[in-house]
């Protein structure tokens, strides 16, 4: 199926689009984001502007205090003095009450709340995406991103709230108080904003490309190594250690060179910023002074802008650097964000139906697949009809659709044309995940979670009672293994590491193999084998084929679709479909298709099989 369009994750964006435009799309991404704590966090914002607001309470007092100086000196200290100085400890304690025991609590909370609330969503998400997604990239590059882009909006939302809020509500309250003070030492004040931004803007664009570059580098860097961790048995068994170390080693490398670069080089503009803002505040104070001579202002106004003036100054520059912070940022949490918006492809579309009969003829009509990127078609125009109690055989060489159309049948994927049924409903208008857990799978390479055999077993349906999982136990022949004390000391509960790295190959598809039994068990209908006998050597071959010929006779309404290049677990199915470019171009019976002497009648006779002719 043709994947809808959706933006590459390692494709830098458009240079020219990443200025004040892209902020507001990102701030507009990080609203959505934030979604189930506006209130809370619109709240804690209420506070902190209180907060700063009443920071500028004392220099005011203290401009109030240098202009009562001269009585000071002739009358002492008097009354109102003092009452001076307790509205300044007064405003303090406040200030410090309201952010220590209102603010701070208020947001903290919201932070953490949303600090785990986004990895939950992401993983809801990529739990929900189809295979064709998951293909596209590995794991460890997808971890890299999702925890990446977590870390990012926390930093964002951290950076935002301590640092550019406080400072921009300073600046704007402070500057609207020297405007009433004396709007013209507020101006020239003032002046070296526009130039600042500037000059920080044109770093941006300097700079941009490369951060693009290390956030690639580093995403390539964590793939690698969770690769290597997950692939250690391949590595160590053809000596791949030091090349694996080596190709870690020359991206982190990469990354400190790129980085190390980006870093030195923002200095010059670090510095032009700081004197760019920097001499603009020391002839204010020279034109103050000034005005005090010719008694156009006063010492405690000019008091007031030395003293709240470096305060700005320091502001505007964490403003800078901030602001050049979450342009950077906004590149991994704008990546997290396509991910969380990511269209689901096989979704309930509502209304959704629930059928009462739980299995049924299952039909595919004009059935295409057509993978992203991808001009062939897996499948094309397709159709099929597999009745309830049939075994369908699906053989063909490979890349021919066979276990595409696996994944079709169990609504894995939908079709990018074509329609599939069930009892005459099209499978699309169906609660998905009532139909999928209809099938039970049985695939080559079987997922083994890091637990205990019994969960690996029971993953299905939890809630199996101890005789299910001893029949799947016997079903799956796994009791000659599970309870040799000697490997398992615990049996079931014997832990088997991560992706079963204490279990061997056949031992694997033995756990695929109970654990597809429990799903039947629980209610499942279709049973699909891909490549289930691979691992096994022929006597646990002939049991597990023992066993579902005892299945079939039990569950007479069972559909069981196996998929094989070993033909020889497939030869007594009641249909043999032989595929070949997405079609089906032979549909018979073992016998029947053998005197037909076509293309199944070839690949039997190239595997040597002559046993089943017997």
């Amino acid at each position: 199926m043709a994947d809808a369009a959706t933006p590459d994750w390692d494709e830098p964006p458009d240079i020219t689009q990443q200025t004040v435009a892209y902020v507001a799309r990102g701030m507009r991404m990080f609203w959505h984001l934030i979604a189930t704590e506006r209130k809370v966090i619109l709240i804690a914002v209420g506070l902190l502007a209180t907060v700063e607001a009443l920071a500028l309470c004392f220099p005011l007092l203290v401009r109030a205090l240098v202009d009562r100086l001269p009585s000071v000196m002739v009358q002492g200290i008097t009354v109102d003095i003092i009452l001076l100085v307790v509205a300044l400890f007064a405003a303090r304690t406040v200030m410090l009450v309201i952010r220590r025991f209102m603010q701070e609590p208020i947001f903290i909370s919201a932070l953490i709340r949303l600090e785990n609330l986004w990895p939950r969503m992401a993983l809801e998400k990529l739990l929900a995406l189809s295979l064709r997604y998951h293909e596209r990239e590995n794991t460890g590059r997808k971890i890299a991103k999702v925890n990446k882009g977590v870390e990012k909006l926390v930093g964002m939302l951290d950076a935002l709230f301590y640092t550019l809020m406080p400072a921009l509500l300073y600046t704007l309250f402070n500057l609207v108080v020297m405007f009433v003070l004396d709007w013209r030492l507020a101006l020239l004040f003032s002046l070296p904003i526009v130039p600042a931004m500037w000059i920080n803007l044109k770093s941006y664009e300097r700079f941009y490309t490369d951060w693009i570059h290390w956030e690639s580098l580093k995403e390539q860097s964590i793939g690698r190594l969770c690769q290597a961790i997950l692939n250690v048995r391949t590595v160590q068994s053809f000596v791949r250690e030091r090349a694996e170390a080596q190709s870690h080693r020359d991206l982190r490398e990469a990354m400190r060179v790129l980085d190390t670069n980006i870093c030195l080089r923002l200095q010059r503009y670090h510095f032009a910023m700081e004197m760019v803002i920097g001499l603009p505040f020391i002839v204010t104070i020279l034109v103050g002074l000034y005005f005090v001579y010719l008694g156009w202002s006063t010492i405690g106004t000019v008091s007031y802008i030395c003293i709240t003036g470096f305060v700005s100054l320091q502001s505007l520059w964490s403003m800078v650097q901030v602001y050049t912070r979450v342009l950077r940022d906004l590149v991994a949490a704008e990546r997290l964000y396509t991910l969380l918006n990511e269209e689901v492809d096989v979704a309930n579309e509502a209304p959704m139906v629930v059928p009462e009969q739980g299995s049924g003829e299952i039909a595919l009509r004009d059935v295409s697949v057509i993978y992203s990127g991808k001009t062939q078609a897996a499948l094309d125009a397709l159709s099929l009809t597999i009745h309830p109690g049939e075994m369908l055989a699906l053989v063909g060489r490979s890349g021919s659709g066979k276990s595409t159309l696996a994944n079709v049948l169990a609504r894995v994927y939908d079709p990018t044309s074509g329609t599939v049924m069930i009892n005459g409903v099209n499978v699309r208008t169906i609660d998905r995940d009532w139909y999928r857990r209809h099938f039970a799978f049985v695939p080559q390479d079987i997922d083994i979670f890091d637990g205990t055999i019994r969960d690996n077993i029971v993953y299905a349906y939890p809630e199996a009672v101890e005789e299910w999982v001893r029949q799947a136990v016997e079903a799956a022949c796994l009791d000659t293994f599970v309870y040799d004390r000697a490997r398992f000391p615990d049996g079931l509960d014997t832990q088997v590491g991560e992706r079963g790295v204490k279990l061997s190959g056949g031992e694997k598809q033995r756990v695929g193999i109970a654990r597809a039994y429990v799903a039947l068990l629980a209610g499942a209908q279709v049973l699909v084998l891909d490549e289930a006998t691979a691992s096994l050597d022929s006597v646990s071959e002939r049991v597990v084929q023992d066993f579902i010929e005892r299945l079939r006779a039990e569950r007479r309404d069972l559909i069981i679709v196996a998929i094989a290049h070993r033909l020889s677990t497939i030869y007594k199915a009641d249909r043999i479909c032989v595929l070949a470019s997405g079609r089906v171009v032979e549909d018979g019976t073992h016998e029947q298709l053998l005197r037909r002497n076509g293309l199944y009648a070839g690949l039997v006779a190239l595997q040597q099989m002559g046993e089943l002719r017997d």
